[in-house]
């Protein structure tokens, strides 16, 4: 059994904690699961070889979405496997205590009638996705007394994301304030607080530094059709 424990698997660890992960196959040294809920395929393989194997015996064309644990295989597989788009990134990861709250922001869940803001505002995502996400009480609203300042969630496998500020709030410490208390939930949810961060963002690798995330030092790959 491949340990999950490494910061690079804990997307992986989340589907199966959270009863969404079906293991497709494992070998030593590898293992795919499917997440039911983002309809994703994650492969850690700790030994890419038992990796590749993995992905030749099991991940074909209807695969729309697909993590890649190990970043060489994973832009090995990125180009001869059909897929349009990826995502070269660092994992990070919450291994500390509960954040203090610093008392800066209050927050609520989104529900259905906040699609419509949160739409206008966030297309990084497609609006299906972003509807499932909130449906699934994932996306926090931060308020600064009675205004909306910016708003975090989580994407479907489990990530922290989707953070952002509206321009007039930004750079008053809004963001920080609200992936903390993004992390303090998840904390008391029963898992490790995790998210991605594209290589070449500066800017939220610094943010996730001062949080007091751990950085991976490796990169996975994203990709999907």
């Amino acid at each position: 059994m491949v340990s999950l424990s490494g910061i690079d698997l804990l997307g992986i660890d989340r589907v199966l904690r959270r009863g969404t992960g079906e293991m497709v196959a494992e070998r030593e040294g590898a293992l795919l699961v499917r997440d039911s809920v983002s309809e994703a395929y994650l492969l850690g393989c700790p030994d890419p070889d038992a990796g590749h194997e993995l992905l030749d015996l099991h991940v074909g064309p209807d695969c729309r979405l697909l993590m890649v644990s190990d970043h060489a295989l994973g832009m090995e597989t990125f180009t001869g496997s059909g897929f349009s788009e990826k995502l070269e990134c660092y994992q990070t990861a919450y291994y500390g205590e509960k954040p203090q709250d610093d008392g800066l922001i209050s927050v609520r869940t989104a529900g259905a009638d906040d699609l419509p803001v949160l739409e206008e505002t966030y297309d990084l995502i497609s609006s299906d996705e972003l509807e499932k996400v909130v449906m699934r009480g994932s996306v926090l609203l931060g308020y600064s007394g009675d205004r909306l300042v910016g708003f975090i969630g989580e994407h479907l496998e489990g990530s922290m994301g989707l953070l952002y500020i509206f321009p007039e709030f930004r750079r008053k410490g809004f963001g920080t304030a609200l992936q903390r208390r993004l992390i303090t939930r998840t904390i008391e949810e029963g898992y490790i607080p995790f998210g991605q961060v594209e290589k070449s963002n500066r800017g939220s690798l610094l943010l996730q530094k001062k949080l007091g995330m751990t950085v991976s030092e490796n990169l996975i790959v994203w990709m999907w059709r």
